[in-house]
């Protein structure tokens, strides 16, 4: 108790020196105002949250969205390995074609999933510029349609595509890396959180990897088991990661809070819903690839909360939002 002379473990942790509190007054006050005061105290001395919990805290992040926007390499690699697969149809692109055409990539993004279905897209809006709802809004549909009408295989054009990258990193590994740029203050944050931190992601290992080394400086090796690569279709595989993740010993004994945060809504919407997930905490990135309507949808899911960059970072730091799910009360 706060009311003996014996430092409590709160003001031990803080390294603060309080003088003994009157009993009498103390006993009057009611428990959680006593909780808070103390609370407050604290973080006063060390000018950090404190957390409550002993449980620690374990992050299940996805890449491409969430720490990295690597639009503008999917999107320029596909723009110019289209051109080669399909040279009759892109011919000589003058500038403000091609900015439009780079310009409507961007816009269809929030509905990628295969990095191969760029291609589609790319001769698709260059055709018909008008097409970027219909894809937003229909994808799923519209793409095994288009190829159909194509009268193209999506197994051929993925090796053709994956080849294509393949290339470009290896020929171009310092241009290839340019155009990825990690999301603002992420590099310190993550070189600094004090948490486990996992990679999950639909992108390959050998990419994910190469990206780790060049924009936070960490040479993970091929098998370590912090990456988590190649889960497709996102939604089934992320749900059969996360209850890995969970299974692990450090989490068990630590009871630990998985934080899972996903760019894409149906992927959070689904890791949401599933029931041997209830212990997982999930937020869906509100500065990654999606549309405004599904950020509103992802608002009024249950189970998932929307944050910002700002968040993320107060999240990767102390393991809670501040301001949101301290369990802090108001100055007196």
């Amino acid at each position: 108790m706060l009311c003996n002379n014996q430092p409590s473990a709160v003001q031990a942790a803080c390294k603060h020196s309080f003088k003994p509190v009157k009993r009498l007054h103390v006993l009057r006050r009611p428990l959680r105002e006593r909780s808070q005061q103390a609370s407050r105290r604290c973080r006063q001395c060390s000018g950090t949250p404190v957390q409550t919990k002993a449980a620690g805290n374990v992050f299940a992040l996805d890449f491409d969205g969430v720490m990295v926007d690597s639009e503008p390499e999917i999107s320029s690699s596909a723009v110019t390995a289209a051109a080669e697969y399909w040279p009759e149809q892109f011919g000589n692109l003058d500038q403000a074609t091609h900015d439009q055409l780079r310009h409507n990539m961007r816009q269809v993004r929030p509905v990628l999933v295969n990095g191969v279905e760029a291609l589609v897209m790319a001769r698709m809006v260059l055709e018909d510029p008008g097409c970027v709802d219909t894809i937003i809004q229909d994808w799923q549909s519209v793409l095994p349609a288009t190829l159909n009408m194509w009268k193209v295989e999506q197994k051929d054009l993925q090796i053709f595509f994956e080849d294509f990258r393949n290339n470009l990193l290896h020929n171009k590994e310092d241009e290839w890396v340019k155009r990825h740029v990690m999301y603002p203050g992420l590099q310190e944050t993550l070189k600094a959180c004090k948490y486990p931190w996992y990679i999950v992601t639909s992108r390959a290992k050998h990419r994910t990897l190469k990206l780790v080394d060049a924009m936070l400086d960490m040479q993970w090796p091929e098998d370590t088991p912090r990456l988590y690569c190649k889960l497709l279709p996102p939604n089934q595989r992320k749900i059969e990661t996360l209850q890995e993740i969970l299974d692990k010993p450090m989490v068990k004994e630590q009871n630990a809070t998985i934080h899972f945060v996903d760019d894409r809504y149906e992927t959070v919407k689904a890791v949401a819903g599933e029931p041997s997930l209830s212990k997982v905490q999930v937020y869906m990135a509100d500065w990654g690839y999606s549309t405004q309507a599904e950020k509103d949808a992802a608002k009024e899911t249950k189970g998932v909360r929307v944050i910002s960059l700002t968040q993320f970072q107060e999240l990767l730091n102390w393991g809670i939002l501040m301001g949101v799910d301290d369990g802090c009360g108001d100055d007196d």
